[in-house]
């Protein structure tokens, strides 16, 4: 379970003080994206890497709940 892919590399992170910094930001540009070669191949392959993880997770869980039924 403790194996997460990460989600969320195509959006800038941001702060409290990056916001802040945002309302007076005279500049214009603030915030860097992910400017990969191909961002949305990354990105749909991170999400079925998270959909793969989210089915061994719950096979895992099912197993652990009906493993005790299945010893009877």
């Amino acid at each position: 379970m403790n194996n997460r892919f990460k989600t969320d590399f195509l959006s800038a992170s941001s702060s409290f003080l990056t916001g802040m910094g945002s309302v007076v930001n005279l500049r214009g540009h603030l915030y860097d994206y992910n400017a990969s070669d191909d961002p949305d191949q990354l990105a749909i392959a991170q999400d079925w890497q998270m959909v793969g993880q989210d089915m061994r997770d719950a096979l895992k869980k099912a197993e652990k709940e009906f493993e005790p039924i299945a010893r009877k």
